[in-house]
Protein backbone atom coordinates (compact mmCIF):
# COMPACT_ATOMS: atom_id res chain seq x y z
CA UNK A 1 0.00 0.00 0.00
CA UNK A 2 2.87 2.36 0.68
CA UNK A 3 3.89 2.22 -2.98
CA UNK A 4 0.35 3.13 -4.04
CA UNK A 5 0.29 6.05 -1.62
CA UNK A 6 3.55 7.38 -3.07
CA UNK A 7 2.23 6.87 -6.58
CA UNK A 8 -0.93 8.82 -5.80
CA UNK A 9 1.10 11.65 -4.25
CA UNK A 10 3.11 11.84 -7.48
CA UNK A 11 -0.09 11.87 -9.53
CA UNK A 12 -1.51 14.62 -7.32
CA UNK A 13 1.67 16.71 -7.67
CA UNK A 14 1.58 16.24 -11.44
CA UNK A 15 -2.05 17.41 -11.54
CA UNK A 16 -1.16 20.49 -9.49
CA UNK A 17 1.67 21.39 -11.88
CA UNK A 18 -0.53 20.84 -14.95
CA UNK A 19 -3.22 23.04 -13.38
CA UNK A 20 -0.64 25.76 -12.69
CA UNK A 21 0.44 25.58 -16.36
CA UNK A 22 -3.23 25.80 -17.47
CA UNK A 23 -3.04 22.49 -19.33
CA UNK A 24 -5.23 20.37 -17.05
CA UNK A 25 -8.15 20.61 -19.52
CA UNK A 26 -6.17 18.77 -22.22
CA UNK A 27 -6.48 15.00 -22.55
CA UNK A 28 -3.81 12.78 -21.04
CA UNK A 29 -2.24 12.16 -24.46
CA UNK A 30 -2.28 15.88 -25.29
CA UNK A 31 -0.63 16.76 -21.97
CA UNK A 32 1.98 14.02 -22.38
CA UNK A 33 2.93 15.13 -25.89
CA UNK A 34 2.97 18.80 -24.87
CA UNK A 35 5.14 18.04 -21.84
CA UNK A 36 7.50 15.94 -23.97
CA UNK A 37 7.87 18.72 -26.54
CA UNK A 38 8.43 21.22 -23.73
CA UNK A 39 11.15 19.04 -22.21
CA UNK A 40 13.12 18.95 -25.48
CA UNK A 41 15.06 21.76 -27.11
CA UNK A 42 13.37 20.76 -30.33
CA UNK A 43 11.87 17.52 -31.53
CA UNK A 44 9.92 16.08 -34.43
CA UNK A 45 6.87 13.86 -34.71
CA UNK A 46 9.30 11.02 -35.38
CA UNK A 47 11.13 11.90 -32.16
CA UNK A 48 7.86 11.64 -30.25
CA UNK A 49 7.00 8.29 -31.83
CA UNK A 50 10.47 6.86 -31.14
CA UNK A 51 10.27 7.57 -27.41
CA UNK A 52 9.30 4.45 -25.46
CA UNK A 53 6.64 6.34 -23.47
CA UNK A 54 4.62 6.82 -26.67
CA UNK A 55 5.08 3.28 -28.02
CA UNK A 56 1.34 2.52 -27.88
CA UNK A 57 0.23 5.78 -29.50
CA UNK A 58 -0.41 5.76 -33.25
CA UNK A 59 1.02 8.15 -35.80
CA UNK A 60 -2.47 9.44 -36.56
CA UNK A 61 -3.07 10.26 -32.87
CA UNK A 62 0.27 12.07 -32.60
CA UNK A 63 -0.47 14.01 -35.81
CA UNK A 64 -3.93 14.98 -34.52
CA UNK A 65 -2.56 16.12 -31.14
CA UNK A 66 0.30 18.08 -32.70
CA UNK A 67 -2.15 19.78 -35.09
CA UNK A 68 -4.37 20.78 -32.16
CA UNK A 69 -1.43 22.08 -30.09
CA UNK A 70 -0.20 24.07 -33.10
CA UNK A 71 -3.66 25.53 -33.71
CA UNK A 72 -4.05 26.76 -30.13
CA UNK A 73 -0.52 28.17 -30.17
CA UNK A 74 1.10 26.27 -27.31
CA UNK A 75 3.71 24.78 -29.63
CA UNK A 76 5.29 26.01 -32.83
CA UNK A 77 6.90 24.29 -35.79
CA UNK A 78 9.95 25.37 -37.72
CA UNK A 79 11.25 23.87 -40.94
CA UNK A 80 14.72 22.34 -40.66
CA UNK A 81 17.37 24.09 -42.70
CA UNK A 82 19.08 20.83 -43.72
CA UNK A 83 15.95 18.87 -44.71
CA UNK A 84 12.86 20.77 -45.84
CA UNK A 85 10.66 17.74 -45.06
CA UNK A 86 11.56 17.88 -41.36
CA UNK A 87 9.59 20.13 -39.01
CA UNK A 88 10.98 20.86 -35.57
CA UNK A 89 8.44 21.26 -32.79
CA UNK A 90 9.03 23.40 -29.74
CA UNK A 91 7.08 24.78 -26.81
CA UNK A 92 5.92 28.39 -27.02
CA UNK A 93 7.01 29.95 -23.74
CA UNK A 94 4.63 32.46 -22.26
CA UNK A 95 1.43 30.54 -23.14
Amino acid sequence: MEALERLFKLRQALHEQETALCISDYSEVERSILEFIGSQKQTTITGILKHSYFSKISLSTVNRVVAKLLSVGVIKSEQASDDKRKMYLSFCFGN
